[in-house]
């Protein structure tokens, strides 16, 4: 039996939806395989060459004919019988042979009614429907009794009028029965009389669910859709997204323990609520109307008194804008992001060379701000449209997966940093789906140029267990991307360099330019210690001091930033406004607990002579070291070229770790 002979609805359900339900039951069909423009004599011809559902189709088109023959024959019998007049008679089997006319409209044509004639044959029957909806809906409210189920919506769509207080009954029964007032909404949206109400009751649910939330400070619940109403929005009206992205910030600055932190985070949510404030005060849709006078006020409210409390914590301490551990990004860290510009200037000559089949790999060790860096993208190259994907931060396990995911984050980022939408995925199989799409990336492009960055690439090979014919398509795919796509760049960040991988990588990214992120210098490093933010006093951190933490760290930007976090942590919490020399190695012990997981990993990821030599310089010894060992520790920045350690503070901690 076919898949559409198993959807198609069974005789009497269809007898009842032809006469009752004809929009519902037209749509029914369509997802049958029945085409809308289909002529009947193509049905009848389908028909009698196969067994299948157009011949199961017919048959019940036939059933419903002799129903309607017998019903109207019956019908004006009895009529004479009981002494009706003959053209009374007949106007009352018109009327019914007119809503068997409707009913064909409905289930095969484009348009599925005429307005004219359903409102001639379905206007006596709406006068009652009126008078039906208001008792049950007082009827509930009264009693409380369940009436919503007896809506005339549910059970037919012909109505072109608006049944009065149907929009109140359902927001009366959506708490007690939230499936229920669902299934009148879904009502509501094929019943042409009904729509509005449907949308402003549905408006109303979803702005009161968001007003609760925000009440209750359920932060997370908004930015990831949660809710009875609010769930699986992700892709719904642009007015929730913008509420999403201030609750994103608002969530992040209610976890925070440093004030200055959860300052930076209010203001971005400030800038969010102001720009959803004009998207509301330009939209007239029942959404905006609801979402202006019921969450938005309430989340205004919130946010200021958020912004009241931080204020109040961070008037007497030095701000703290050092961020050690997670990401610097355009919201959130972006005065802290240094000494960068010629690896921007590199990148941008690559993208802008003429010619195709380039792709661009930034190398470096873990923790040097490569995330950082590619977070910054979008205003560093303010001509480009930068798509960050984190193969680490992706939930991946198939080809599938993959591309559902790479388009949902592009489609999300292209839209907050350029306010661009991009093409969705096209269904189909992963990888033909996967080729199209960015086929059409690349014609929609334009004048932009899309940099798509995966970060953690090395992690490609894991995402696909036992299934290497997978991994190598997918491969396949990037390569034709890199020598055919003309507006498309890939960017691939990890720390391995291609030579110590898989032959694989240097098989199919072919033109691979790589481009180096190293440690900061120790003038960088210096000014980031001693002005990380124009309104940071310059006494705080004297440039003794700040020259002491950069050459303890060698400008390794995760340490930097660590010191300087707990340096400004220390001197908060002893009420001082200025650090000294003295301060450093009490720092350090600090830096030793807090930062032990990038320490522990960069020593035992080493190969063993590596991690020898590690161990003797620790000690201040000079290793012999042959020419592999000697690359693979300049490769992680680990050996000056004087032959030194170049992170002193990794010493004392293989020193300390060496005496437990």
């Amino acid at each position: 039996m076919s898949e559409g002979l198993l959807d198609l609805p069974g005789y009497w359900k269809f007898v009842w939806m032809f006469w009752m339900q004809p929009f519902t039951l037209h749509e029914r069909l369509w997802a049958c395989g029945f085409d809308q423009k289909t002529s009947v004599f193509e049905i009848f011809r389908a028909a009698l060459r196969r067994e299948g559902v157009e011949r199961a189709y017919l048959q019940r088109i036939a059933g419903v004919i002799n129903f309607t023959l017998i019903l109207s024959v019956s019908l004006f019998t009895g009529l004479r019988v009981v002494g009706i007049a003959n053209s009374v008679a007949v106007a009352i089997v018109s009327g019914l042979v007119g809503v068997f006319g409707l009913g064909v409209i409905a289930c095969l044509s484009e348009e599925p009614i005429l307005v004219s004639a359903a409102l001639a044959v379905r206007l006596p029957i709406y006068l009652l429907e009126v008078l039906f909806q208001v008792f049950i809906y007082a009827w509930q409210r009264i009693t409380g009794a369940d009436t919503l189920r007896f809506a005339p919506v549910l059970h037919h769509d012909l109505s072109y009028f608006p049944h009065p207080l149907l929009g109140q009954h359902i927001l009366l029964a959506a708490e007690r029965d939230p499936t229920l007032a669902r299934g009148v909404l879904d009502a509501c949206a094929v019943s042409h009389g009904q729509r509005r109400a449907g949308r402003e009751a549905a408006s109303q649910m979803h702005a009161l669910e968001l007003e609760n939330a925000i009440r209750g400070q359920r932060f997370l619940d908004l930015v990831e859709f949660q809710g009875t109403w609010l769930k699986g929005y992700e892709q719904g009206d642009r007015l929730l997204i913008g509420f999403a992205e201030a609750a994103r910030y608002l969530s992040s600055a209610v976890n925070t323990s440093i004030p200055f932190h959860r300052l930076r985070k209010l203001e971005r949510a400030e800038h969010e609520i102001a720009a959803v404030r004009n998207r509301l005060m330009a939209d007239d849709s029942p959404l905006a109307q609801a979402l202006r006078f019921g969450p938005l006020p309430v989340l205004v409210q919130v946010t200021a008194n958020l912004r009241y409390l931080a204020e109040a914590a961070a008037a007497a301490q030095l701000p703290n804008p050092f961020r050690a551990g997670e990401p610097l990004s355009l919201e959130e860290g972006r005065e802290t992001f240094r000494g960068r510009v010629d690896l921007v200037r590199s990148i941008e000559t690559l993208l802008g060379e003429p010619g195709r089949g380039a792709s661009i790999a930034l190398l470096g060790p873990r923790r040097c701000g490569k995330t950082s860096f590619l977070k910054m993208l979008p205003h560093l190259l303010p001509d480009a449209i930068c798509i960050f994907f984190d193969l680490q931060d992706n939930p991946i396990d198939s080809p599938s997966a993959f591309f559902n995911a790479l388009e949902r984050r592009s489609r999300e980022q292209a839209r907050r940093d350029r306010q661009i939408d991009l093409p969705k995925l096209p269904a189909g199989a992963p990888f033909e789906a996967g080729s199209r799409w960015l086929e059409e990336l690349d014609a929609q492009a334009g004048r932009h140029r899309i940099l798509l960055c995966l970060d953690e690439f090395e992690r490609l090979e894991s995402l696909f267990p036992g299934s290497r014919r997978e991994l190598l398509q997918v491969m396949g795919l990037l390569r034709a991307t890199i020598q055919h796509r003309r507006r498309i760049r890939l960017l691939f960040s990890g720390a391995a360099p291609f030579d110590e991988l898989d032959a694989m990588w240097n098989d199919h990214l072919i033109n691979v330019r790589e481009v180096k992120i190293g440690h900061l210098d120790e003038e960088t490093a210096v000014g980031l210690l001693r002005k990380p933010i124009p309104d940071f006093p310059e006494e705080a951190v004297p440039e003794e001091v700040a020259h002491a933490i950069a050459a303890r760290t060698g400008g390794q930007p995760y340490l930097v930033q660590l010191y300087g976090s707990v340096l400004v942590t220390q001197l908060n919490q002893e009420e001082r406004g200025r650090a000294d020399l003295a301060d450093v190695p009490r720092v350090e012990k600090q830096v030793l607990e807090q930062a032990t997981y990038y320490l522990r990993n960069t020593y035992q990821a080493a190969p063993p002579a590596a991690r020898a030599a590690l161990l003797d310089l620790a000690h201040d010894g000079t290793p012999q070291l042959d020419a592999a060992t000697r690359r693979w520790l300049r490769r992680r920045l680990l050996l000056t070229e004087e032959g030194r350690l170049s992170i002193p503070v990794l010493g004392a901690w293989i020193r300390a770790e060496e005496a437990d």
